[in-house]
């Protein structure tokens, strides 16, 4: 029983800036990857025994014959100078299915689409923006883009057919920091209200960025009285951020696991996670981040209370349903059932 695990070969690798380039993958038995616009895949390698994940945006969309992963070089970020630097084009690579819920699904409706990206960032969002461009609909797609400079900005020349192409229902706003043109409180109400053309309880907000990037926008929707449920992150760079909990000690736990249509009663240990006790129990449950902001480990809990002590990726709705994250999450009671 394994994990679904893709074999992929680089078609074609694309420099976008010096420090950015898109690689386009096949499947190596040449059949077809459904995805959704939006989401991700994580790579996974080996080096001296050990195995590392990471995930990344797909900038394909799936009307497209290849997958597409956008990669921008990170300071100090290993996987991102092995790519850029060592992987060319007939290599084969490892990853996991597509996963993520960085998704738009209601654009047929008549509303406004707030976009706002930073820097590589804009990757899942161009996604995006070419799957629901080349279908019909009513909905007004708003792109608010910040970069350091004009030469950072990520597939401008696409960009910018995009708007041409789409004058009606897309509109593009480039904010460049060497302009002293930032984004900033009083700049993200300015906008969305300068550009809010339909009833601004039905517009919906995505956001990918880095953290402080996200969460300052997240807070001046909020204080505008927006509905959190319509506001969507997405994190492209994953980082340390202090996180509480109501406990101090999660004691020892039995929990059922049913995977595949298979019932595994577990052990829990004191201060494992679920993700952790199930690989240990050879139980090969999904994961990429285990910090809580990919959704990659997502399953539902049936049974049983379950306290995560970080969540950047599930909503209130999706809590509502039951979901939680693995990697993150403990349980409090023997009566934790998960299921995927």
């Amino acid at each position: 029983m394994t994990e679904d695990i893709l074999k992929l070969k680089v078609e074609r690798i694309k420099w976008e800036t010096p420090d950015t380039a898109t690689f386009y993958l096949s499947s190596v038995d040449g059949s077809s990857i459904p995805y959704i616009a939006g989401q991700f895949i994580t790579l996974i390698f080996s080096h001296r025994q050990e195995e590392t994940r990471r995930s990344y945006s797909l900038s394909s969309s799936p009307d497209e014959p290849c997958l597409a992963i956008t990669i921008k070089r990170i300071t100090n970020g290993e996987i991102s100078r092995f790519m850029l630097t060592r992987i060319k084009e007939g290599d084969e690579l490892t990853a996991l299915a597509p996963a993520g819920r960085f998704t738009i699904s209601n654009y047929q409706q008549e509303k406004d689409l707030f976009l706002f990206a930073a820097g590589s960032g804009v990757t899942p969002i161009f996604s995006q923006l070419k799957y629901i461009l080349s279908r019909d609909g009513k909905s007004r797609l708003i792109l608010i883009y910040s970069n350091q400079n004009a030469a950072s900005v990520l597939f401008k020349d696409e960009l910018d057919k995009l708007a041409a192409e789409h004058p009606e229902r897309l509109i593009i706003i480039h904010l460049l920091s060497s302009e002293a043109n930032r984004l900033n409180t009083d700049k993200v109400e300015k906008l969305v209200k300068q550009h809010t053309r339909f009833n601004l309880a039905d517009a919906e907000f995505y956001l990918c960025g880095p953290f402080p990037y996200m969460r300052m926008i997240r807070f001046d929707l909020v204080y505008m009285g927006i509905d959190q449920a319509k506001i969507r992150r997405e994190n492209f760079v994953l980082e340390t951020v202090a996180v509480t909990s109501g406990y101090t000690s999660f004691p020892p736990k039995n929990i059922k696991i049913k995977y595949r249509g298979e019932l595994h009663d577990i052990v829990v240990g004191e201060n494992q996670s679920i993700l952790q006790a199930a690989l240990q129990n050879n139980i090969p449950l999904p994961y990429s981040c285990r910090g809580g902001v990919c959704s990659t480990c997502m399953v539902k809990c049936t049974g049983g209370k379950v306290e995560m002590v970080k969540n950047d990726v599930l909503t209130e709705t999706d809590l509502a349903q039951g979901w939680i994250l693995t990697c993150t999450g403990h349980p409090l009671d023997d009566e934790v059932v998960v299921e995927l």
